[in-house]
């Protein structure tokens, strides 16, 4: 049988030199798709966000404070020496009163920083512009979260991955770690960016290069977050274990992890060496050596921080294991909720708004409580919650969600022990929440609704979190402003972290001490008194009573002062030589 021949169409071939036409005002918006114009405007809403609302002397954690303070003396000293002093160093050689908290004597030199790196790089910046000035370096770290972000997405079958850029830059914990001078941002960038590379290796978009290179972005990250070194197991293990399964060759596997182990070691060994030239000891190391040391304590404890870093407390009011029932029903609803929504049934879309909606109710009633801590990763990003959700649809998704879900029972093991609550979207575990977030961002790509509710959620979770930053920055630099215009001879503090979260504040020469128990209480007043000082404050909780007398001094008025927000405050008591 003979076919009968089909002429094929002629061939414009001025079609082939003239470009097709746009849809209208797609010209105009090609120019925000350029990477370089997007960072920047991504960067410049970061800076719009800082100035406009907070004080840089104020900050989202008691760390940040230490690290301000280690850079007006690191300025005062005139160098790179993180030394921060200590007035009363004959009296207390061990420090056990130092007004900063956590503060260690290393290598002859007192250290309120676990972390060098991040110091050293923002020290220009400070010295150029002071405290406002470092906060670029965060916001570039956010920005470089993004951009991961956007790779990862493409990666994954997102598209162009814009979508995932502005999301996860603008609607997930990365805005608010941002906005604060914390090394979160920063690290987290790294990681994602040792995970794109593991990817690309992995789908042999790139050679031996790229697992050298991934091992060195987590090592650098591992100097400043220790949980790098988790993700950096997970990751590469996953990833190598994924290549046995599918390629069945053992070399490429083996090579991969070597490549990338010795990647790690480099950053790592300069940053020890880096300690030894400027303190005298390992820093780093150490602080690592010592949460290994606890990993595993205190079982209950671990688990409460777990459930505490993973649905989040404080939703509703109720009893601990009430609040933690409460996060886990609200994160059931919007992962859920999107599965529904996501689905073209009528039906289960009514179902997923009802869900949304009973989500939408917690949360309500936890910002009706007032200011404060999301503490929870998959309650601060909805993100996540929905690609724990929807990952398992789609087959290249999943590995990104493995090492995200992988990651978390190693991290909930070894971090460090307390504090869990006063987190924001569970910071030792930003990098779990930031892969299923993006992995949430391209399951519900081309899905209107869910895509619609789910990053309206999490734009408004998100916007409590920048003012929660801007209501604590304030409350903290009125507060330390109070306290340093009162001129006191001596101050001692009874609240752990209040010196140190004001810790751009810090003066070496201000007589100030930290005391928590009453036998510290004994031996600062003591000081007081072998100092000569006619006078000093007491900076106590108002549920605490002030005596009347203590050693040689008598109790005059009482001032209260703002802490972390304006409802709530400290009293601060003058005490004199009668």
């Amino acid at each position: 049988m003979t076919g009968t021949a089909v002429e094929a169409p002629p061939i414009d071939e001025t079609s082939q030199l003239i470009p097709s036409p746009r849809a209208p005002g797609s010209r105009g918006r090609e120019w925000i798709r350029r990477p370089l114009v997007a960072g920047i405007l991504l960067f410049l809403v970061y800076a719009c966000f800082s100035v406009a609302l907070n004080d840089p002397r104020g900050t989202l954690g008691t760390d940040t404070g230490g690290k301000l303070a280690t850079l007006h003396m690191m300025e005062r000293n005139g160098g790179l020496d993180p030394d921060i002093g200590y007035w009363a160093a004959d009296q207390d050689p061990t420090g056990v009163l130092h007004p900063l908290h956590y503060t260690y004597r290393l290598g002859g030199k007192w250290v309120n920083v676990t972390t060098l790196p991040m110091l050293y790089a923002s020290y220009p910046l400070y010295l150029a512009g002071g405290d406002r000035a470092v906060l670029m370096l965060p916001m570039l770290g956010a920005v470089l979260c993004a951009f991961a972000a956007r790779a990862l997405a493409r990666r994954a079958g997102g598209g162009d991955g814009w979508a995932a850029f502005w999301i996860i830059g603008l609607a997930s914990p990365v805005a608010i770690y941002a906005l604060d001078f914390w090394e979160h941002s920063l690290g987290l960038g790294l990681m994602l960016w040792g995970i794109v590379l593991l990817l690309d290796v992995l789908e042999r978009r790139a050679g031996w290069r790229a697992a050298l290179g991934a091992g060195a972005l987590f090592g650098v990250a591992a100097t400043m977050r220790t949980e790098a070194l988790v993700y950096l197991v997970v990751a590469c293990g996953l990833v190598c274990l994924t290549m046995l399964v599918t390629q069945r060759r053992w070399d490429r596997p083996i090579g991969t992890g070597l490549l990338t182990l010795v990647g790690a070691a480099i950053p790592l060994i300069a940053n020890r060496y880096l300690e030894q030239l400027t303190i005298g000891t390992d820093v780093r190391g150490t602080r690592v050596a010592g949460t290994a040391s606890v990993a595993g304590t205190s079982l209950g404890d671990r688990v409460r921080e777990a459930l505490t870093t993973a649905v989040g407390t404080g939703m509703s009011g109720l009893k601990p294991s009430g609040e933690v029932m409460v996060g886990v029903i609200a994160v059931a609803c919007v992962a859920a909720g999107a599965w529904c929504l996501s689905s073209p049934e009528r039906r289960r879309n009514l179902i997923g708004i009802g869900l949304f909606a009973v989500a939408a109710m917690v949360y309500l009633v936890r910002f009706d409580q007032g200011w404060g801590f999301v503490p929870g990763l998959l309650a601060a990003s909805p993100l996540a919650a929905a690609g724990l959700g929807l990952a398992w649809r789609n087959r290249a998704l999943r590995l990104p969600a493995a090492i995200a879900c992988v990651a978390l029972p190693i991290a909930w093991y070894a971090q460090y022990q307390g504090g869990a609550d006063a987190q924001w979207g569970g910071r030792y575990l930003l990098t779990s929440g930031a892969l299923l977030a993006v992995v949430g961002c391209v399951a519900l790509e081309g899905r209107g609704r869910a895509l619609v509710a789910v990053v309206t959620l999490a734009a408004v979770v998100t916007l409590a979190g920048v003012a929660w930053l801007s209501v604590r920055s304030n409350a903290v630099a009125d507060g330390m402003t109070t306290i340093v215009g009162r001129h006191d001879e001596l101050v001692i503090s009874r609240q752990t972290h209040f010196l140190r979260e004001g810790g751009a504040f810090y003066d070496a020469d201000k007589h100030w001490l930290t005391a928590t128990t009453e036998p510290q209480f004994r031996q600062a007043v003591r000081i007081a008194t072998e100092s000569g000082a006619h006078e000093f404050a007491l900076i106590h909780g108002t549920d605490q009573p002030a005596p009347t007398t203590i050693g040689g001094f008598q109790r005059g008025r009482t001032e209260l002062v703002p802490f972390i927000r304006p409802d709530l405050k400290v009293a601060v008591t003058t005490y004199r030589v009668p």
